[in-house]
């Protein structure tokens, strides 16, 4: 019987990062960002500091590598679901709809909201944060135009129904940290579902944003 082949050095490489982003989450959910530093996620992933820093040179690049980590093993889950939607219609618009709550009711969001909150007086984390936001975006919409039917999928409203969707899912999921009112929730989300076609219809992709005018403030003489 044969033994099983040495791992490669890119293999091995892989195994670390993984590990290391894997503790990361682990280390976010348990003990929050204040208490996340590099020295605990070493410890959680038993590597050396070099191989820390090999991989992640600052602890603003863990971190949000570590939200990248999460999306693409949504994004996995998801291809996965996806096999089960039905063949079109208001069915799989719903059921769509369904599968992108679920994003902002575990782990993902969980980990999200603690670097969100440290990013808004964070200097380094906080540009870092944004850009890989911005790219994330861009990834779930390419991904719910595959999700979707044709007929939504196509609709020129979409990226602007789908960026109110994620701006109400985000405020339920907020809710739901501090109130345990799954049944409150979930209705909101069935009451969207219910307006989705409405908003889709009406919407517009946006080409640029008006720039915001200053009031003008009086002086006295």
């Amino acid at each position: 019987m044969q033994g099983r082949a040495p791992r490669t050095q890119q293999q091995r490489r892989d195994e670390t990062r993984r590990a290391l982003l894997d503790a990361t989450v682990e280390s976010l959910i348990e003990v929050g960002f204040a208490r996340t530093t590099t020295l605990e996620v070493q410890r959680r992933a038993d590597v050396s500091r070099g191989a820390l820093l090999h991989h992640f040179p600052s602890k603003a690049e863990l971190l949000v590598a570590s939200v990248d980590h999460l999306a693409e093993m949504r994004a996995h889950q998801l291809k996965l679901l996806s096999a089960q939607l039905p063949e079109g219609g208001r069915n799989r618009t719903d059921a769509v709809l369904g599968l992108l709550w679920q994003c902002f009711s575990g782990t993902f969001f969980q980990v999200a909201m603690e670097l969100r909150t440290a990013a808004r007086t964070d200097p380094e984390l906080r540009p870092v944060l944004a850009a890989a936001e911005k790219s994330l975006r861009e990834r779930i919409l390419a991904q719910a135009r595959t999700l979707f039917g044709k007929e939504v999928s196509e609709h020129p409203g979409l990226e602007r129904a789908l960026d109110l969707t994620l701006q109400l899912m985000i405020g339920a999921a907020m809710s739901a940290v501090l109130h345990a009112d799954d049944r409150r929730l979930d209705s909101l989300i069935d009451d969207w579902k219910a307006l989705f076609p409405a908003v889709l219809a009406h919407s517009t992709t946006p080409t640029t944003t008006p720039a915001r005018r200053r009031p003008k403030v009086k002086h006295d003489d």
